[in-house]
């Protein structure tokens, strides 16, 4: 599905409007908005597992706009962004970025990689735009389908673009919510490792899906 057909609706509690999303590419100059929304769904995700301390340092040393300027210079990363607001309606606010897939070059060192496989290094949404209706370019609402999973299945489409024949990622082994979904979308466990977080230890899964 063309990510410049997609948009996403939920209703704004504060103004009472509706909000919009739409899915487009990320370019070099998202690089900031990029870090900011990664540490802030980072948090948002993991807040409720992981000491204040040892997320904010990781947020820190991850979400740089350096290192996403970094990936978005390797050919084989894409990355898909959730962009509050529509520029059809709007088109003089750029938006913000509320969520994003990334597809990169696998960095998974305690499995065998292969030379046609990519990695999900990361999809994150912020939690309030999770259940809004997913909306195609003249507002009609796509049947079932959810901010998160477009996203979704943005990744799987850039992964197979760019000649990836499996998809990997890695998830915190107690992130119940995100296994979950991941197993919904076809992904398997194929081994484990360790991650490091702030000053916290810990254990992930890795998981894959063939494309």
């Amino acid at each position: 599905m063309p990510i410049d057909a997609i948009k996403s609706s939920a209703s704004n509690p504060a103004s009472g409007t509706l909000e919009t999303v739409t899915l487009r590419r990320a370019t070099a100059a998202d690089a900031p908005a990029l870090a900011l929304t990664g540490a802030a769904t980072f948090l948002e995700a993991f807040t409720w597992m992981l000491p204040g301390a040892d997320i904010v340092a990781h947020a820190l040393k991850n979400h740089t706009a350096e290192a996403y300027a970094h990936y978005l210079d390797d050919p084989n990363t894409r990355i898909t962004l959730a962009v509050s607001g529509s520029p059809v309606v709007f088109p003089n606010e750029p938006g913000s970025v509320v969520g994003y897939a990334m597809v990169c070059t696998p960095d998974l060192p305690t499995i065998d990689v292969l030379p046609t496989d990519l990695e999900l290094k990361r999809i994150y949404l912020f939690s309030r735009f999770r259940g809004a209706p997913v909306l195609r370019a003249d507002g009609r609402p796509i049947s079932d389908l959810r901010p998160a999973q477009a996203l979704m299945d943005c990744a799987f489409a850039d992964a197979r673009d760019l000649g990836a024949t499996r998809l990997l990622l890695g998830t915190h082994a107690e992130n119940a919510r995100a296994i979950a979904f991941y197993h919904r979308n076809g992904f398997i466990e194929v081994g484990t490792r360790t991650f490091q977080v702030g000053k916290q230890q810990c254990c992930d899964l890795i998981l894959a899906r063939q494309l």
